[in-house]
């Protein structure tokens, strides 16, 4: 019997009642508190949160220099400027980000990534990927397609909603 199945000994019943929509909202944050242990134990080796890890990668997409204004940050990992600010004062320190005043707007900040902070945001991404992996190889290629497909799908969604309410 499959762990999600109706009437699994171990599961809740609201886990595997599809039949009621209110219920995958259970699921999905059942989903994120999987997602948020494995996000933990991929970055605890390198004794950095995985919010503040997020941030470094999201530079690390960027084209060299890595470089994004701090406002573009918040926008992209949905996180409020203080805690985009407080979460960055701690990687500055730590010497994986610089600040500096943009050339074009004085009133902006661009946040870049050190040589050390892209090093230090491969190495952590390398062990994310070790997880992920992971989770992924228990998952044939079309499930993953499909999920893939759902969750772009519940994304938009739920961006459209997070637009039209903040």
């Amino acid at each position: 019997m499959h762990p999600f199945e109706a009437g699994h000994p171990e599961v809740p019943d609201y886990l595997s009642d599809h039949d009621d929509p209110a219920h995958l909202f259970s699921r999905l944050q059942r989903v994120v508190i999987h997602l948020e242990l494995l996000q933990n134990e991929a970055v605890a080796p390198f004794d950095i949160g995985f919010r503040d890890f997020v941030i470094l990668a999201t530079l690390g997409k960027e084209p060299s220099p890595h470089e994004l204004p701090v406002t573009k940050i918040a926008e992209y990992v949905l996180r409020p400027m203080g805690s985009i600010s407080q979460a960055l004062d701690r990687v500055e320190r730590a010497g994986l980000v610089s600040r500096r005043a943009s050339p074009d707007d004085r009133r902006s900040v661009l946040v870049s990534l050190t040589p050390a902070g892209l090093r230090f945001a491969e190495d952590v991404k390398a062990s994310y990927d070790d997880t992920r992996k992971r989770v992924f190889k228990r998952l044939t290629d079309g499930e993953l397609d499909r999920i893939d497909d759902a969750v772009t799908t519940l994304l938009a969604a739920l961006d459209a909603d997070y637009q039209e309410n903040h």
